[in-house]
């Protein structure tokens, strides 16, 4: 009965911290939107310290996780099942938290040309943490599902791969001197940085699933 309260509880707080980091990567896609869409730095630069703020919050619920299980709570295979869970998913916020820096201190001047591109990365990768966000569930409540869930990341960051292709490509094209066409190309590794550790802990959360079900 003890080990099954303190399941829930642990539970409850990851959970916690997946809605923090969703409330991070949101802000992620608004200092995003706002750069390169809308071109207001001030905007951007607003909603990177939201970032910064929102992350910071996950952290100290990332460590409450940690310090319940370092307690005791949870068998010791479960204990480590959790540690790679919440710490896969908070390097997604710190992958935003990273992203927001280099543009905000760098500002690199993004082409027109590569734009819509990069803002369709941003939409996309918003879409990714939404299967994210099921998979994580799915682990707790319907580990038939978590599969399907994986899936679909797969999908998603094989989709960013494609646009972050066309992206490097154009850029490259361009009448622009190297040291900028490099500058721009360190912002696109960090903007896809997001999807391919989603897909790092997708893939783990998968052969969590199908270890549990055998």
């Amino acid at each position: 009965m003890f080990l099954w309260r303190k399941q829930k509880d642990v539970e409850k707080l990851v959970l916690r911290h997946l809605e923090c980091v969703d409330t991070t990567l949101e802000m992620f896609r608004r200092a995003l939107i706002a750069y390169l869409k809308d071109l207001d730095v001030a905007t951007a630069a607003k909603m990177a310290f939201e970032t910064h703020h929102a992350e910071g919050v996950a952290d100290d619920v990332r460590r409450q996780v940690e310090t319940e299980l370092l307690s005791g709570a949870l068998l010791h295979h479960s204990r480590r099942e959790l540690f790679e869970v919440i710490e896969g998913v908070d390097r997604l916020a710190n992958s935003a938290e990273a992203g927001v820096d280099y543009l905000l201190f760098q500002k690199p001047e993004i082409p027109e040309e590569i734009r819509g591109t990069l803002v369709a990365i941003v939409e996309e990768t918003a879409k990714v943490f939404v299967d994210v966000k099921r998979l994580v569930t799915d682990l707790f409540h319907d580990l038939s599902s978590v599969h399907e869930d994986s899936q679909r990341i797969e999908q998603g960051e094989g989709e960013i791969d494609k646009l972050e292709r066309a992206a490097i490509k154009a850029l490259f094209k361009l009448d622009l001197e190297l040291a900028r066409k490099l500058q721009v190309n360190g912002f696109i590794e960090r903007l896809v940085e997001l999807s391919d550790r989603a897909e790092d802990l997708s893939d783990r959360i998968d052969i969590m699933a199908m270890e549990r079900r055998m």
